[in-house]
């Protein structure tokens, strides 16, 4: 399994079971492999669930890109929970949400933030990409769909 610029092994929840957004937030940082070895954990969900609190994340589409920023980042961290049923995340077109994206960096890696953020969002248009993703027997599988897509986008954009 390759690791991408933004994406690496172990950064997907298949089957999200919560159907509330915040507890889906808490969900998805505690099942996610990767989260094992994270030592701000706390604090990254202490973030995201407040960043939630002031605006919606749920961008409409099914999508909502859940973020925070957080000291103590070495590096970007996007994860990807994935909600058969669909989760009420309050989203822009009242629809409910079932892929949650979550980013979290350190205050001081804005530009990085920003240029994983478009990336994420010019592969999120194509529908084709998201009924892929719904469709992938498992987590390995859908990690290395998302890890192409976004590769390939950044490489197009740099």
């Amino acid at each position: 399994m390759k690791t991408g610029k933004y994406f690496t092994k172990g950064s997907v929840v298949k089957d999200l079971e919560s159907t509330e957004k915040y507890c889906a937030i808490r969900e998805l940082l505690s099942r996610a492999p990767v989260s094992s070895s994270l030592s701000n954990l706390e604090q990254i969900e202490k973030a995201v669930l407040e960043r939630e609190k002031l605006f919606t994340t749920g961008l409409g589409r099914g999508v909502a890109i859940a973020h925070g920023k957080t000291a103590g980042m070495g590096k970007l961290l996007m994860l990807l929970g994935i909600s058969r049923t669909g989760i009420d995340f309050q989203s822009l077109d009242g629809k409910p949400v079932h892929f949650i994206f979550l980013i979290a960096n350190s205050p001081d890696q804005t530009d990085e933030y920003i240029r994983a953020l478009s990336t994420l969002a010019r592969v999120l248009r194509s529908e084709e990409f998201c009924s892929r993703l719904l469709q992938a027997a498992d987590p390995d599988c859908m990690e290395e769909i998302i890890i192409h897509e976004l590769d390939s986008v950044q490489h197009f954009c740099n």
